[in-house]
């Protein structure tokens, strides 16, 4: 009986019309926390971890579709990694309006980078202020054992106190660089198919 219903469920999840959403993505967080190598290593499926650091001025973009797990629809992620450095914060916040998602990233090894992050969320209250912005915390930066400062119970406190859901990751060893991205996605196609039953 449980081997034919899950039949019948994959049956009718396979003959269902497939979907494609596109969401706006923002990465925002201290300048070196390693936002640009996570972004990178997303893109290129780990292929593309750059070496010598170079600073963002402004955003980048880069765009890149997700299948969401166990459904048919496929999230077209629009990803602006924004820099961290606060002489470009008039420039980077003018691709801030229409986000839908947010990823705030911060180095494990640097606490200050850490206590940065209550500053970068009401940055961007001040400009979504009429809608709370689902998202991300990602630790970056958690292979490096011993110096790690920020732990896994003050990480996860400040992401429930902020309704964000939290992820560690390694950029430079490719550990759960994708999680928080299939996430996001996984998110963002509950909300549209909340939206949808509304207008049903």
């Amino acid at each position: 009986m449980a081997a034919t219903a899950a039949a019948k469920t994959s049956a009718a999840a396979a003959a269902a019309p497939s979907l494609l959403l596109r969401s706006k993505v923002l990465v925002i967080g201290d300048t070196a926390v390693g936002k640009s190598a996570i972004v990178q290593m997303f893109h290129s499926k780990g292929g593309h971890y750059p070496k010598n650091y170079n600073m963002t001025t402004g955003c980048d973009f880069v765009m890149k579709e997700l299948k969401v797990p166990d459904t048919t629809t496929t999230v077209e992620l629009h990803i602006y990694d924004c820099s961290g450095q606060a002489t470009f914060s008039e420039l980077t916040h003018q691709y801030w309006s229409g986000v839908n998602m947010v990823m705030l990233v911060y180095d494990a090894t640097n606490e200050e980078s850490f206590e940065h992050l209550t500053g970068w969320l009401e940055a961007l209250k001040r400009k979504t202020p009429e809608r709370q912005i689902p998202g991300v915390l990602v630790a970056n930066k958690i292979d490096r054992g011993e110096r790690v400062k920020v732990h896994t119970q003050r990480a996860t406190e400040f992401a429930r106190s902020n309704e964000l859901d939290y992820f560690q990751v390694s950029a430079l060893t490719n550990s759960n660089i994708e999680e928080p991205f299939i996430h996001l996605a996984q998110v963002f196609t509950k909300m549209y198919d909340e939206k949808l039953q509304l207008i049903k």
